[in-house]
Formats: structure tokens, sequence, C-alpha cells
């Protein structure tokens, strides 16, 4: 198994580093938490570990395939939108993609969670202030992630 991870970003190549490590996390709408007052956006995510994908192969072929629970919080954010995103199932599953970031015509940085189904959460922020961090042990998953592109390259 992996040691435990523990990233900061403060600028968009750093949050593409971040953002491989967590392709693919799964997590629930209640895992999602903006405090206006003290301008933090934190959450929690099953994070796929594809760090062990290719050296977890056992004897019979098949793989191990592992999550870990991790905590991901953003710094001064000004705002939080969402796009064609359901906030009222609170237990819904969401699949995150990828994390994009761009600069905006205010100046701001914009932050996107892109989801399967093409469900986006947006923070705004006059720069990247993140932490994401492994927490606990991982734990089995019952498969790993299925990629079309993936799959026919490893196959």
């Amino acid at each position: 198994m992996a040691n435990s991870l523990k990233l900061k970003a403060q600028d968009k190549d750093d949050l593409t580093i971040i953002s491989a490590y967590l392709q693919d996390a799964i997590t629930i709408v209640a895992d999602f938490n903006f405090n206006p007052n003290t301008r933090i956006f934190a959450t929690m995510l099953n994070r796929y570990l594809w760090e062990e994908h290719k050296s977890t192969i056992h004897k019979d072929g098949k793989r191990s395939c592992h999550r870990i629970r991790t905590g991901f919080h953003f710094e001064n954010i000004i705002r939080v939108s969402s796009y064609n995103f359901n906030h009222q199932d609170k237990k819904r599953v969401l699949e995150l993609l990828v994390i994009d970031t761009k600069t905006l015509a205010n100046g701001y940085i914009a932050i996107d969670f892109i989801f399967a189904g093409d469900e986006v959460i947006r923070l705004e922020a006059e720069l990247i202030e993140a932490s994401m961090q492994d927490i606990g042990k991982p734990y089995p998953a019952a498969c790993h992630p299925k990629h079309q592109v993936l799959d026919n390259l490893t196959e």
C-alpha cells in the first residue's frame, strides 16, 4: 500500500497534479461545505489509488483495487456556483473527472470540479490555496474505474 498523500496547491500546475490524484474519486453531495464567513470550501472524497494500480497485480492476473478517504479544502474562496447540479439529493454519488482552472475576465481564478454527467461546481478565488490529505487507511474497492481508452491500453 502507498503512503498517505498530503499535497498543497498554490498555482494551476500544482492543482493539475492534485486533479490527477483525484481523478475518479467518488463523493456524495452532502460531503461539500462552503462557509462564506471563513471563505473555506471543503469536501471529503473517496480517492481511487491510481498510483498502486499497476503494482497490485496478483498471480491470477487480477488487480487489487483500493480507495482512501481524502480531505480537500480551498481557502479564500469568494464565490461558489454550480452548473447542471442537483443539490437536493444529499446522498447522491458523484464521480470526479477533473479539476480545471481558468482565469476569468474579472481577474479571479475559476476552479471547476467537473463530474460525470456534466455536473460542475465552480469556485472563484483571487489565488489558489488548496490542501489535500489522505485520512485513514486504504480500503478495498469493488473494481477500478472504467475508461474506454485506459481499458483498451491495458488489455
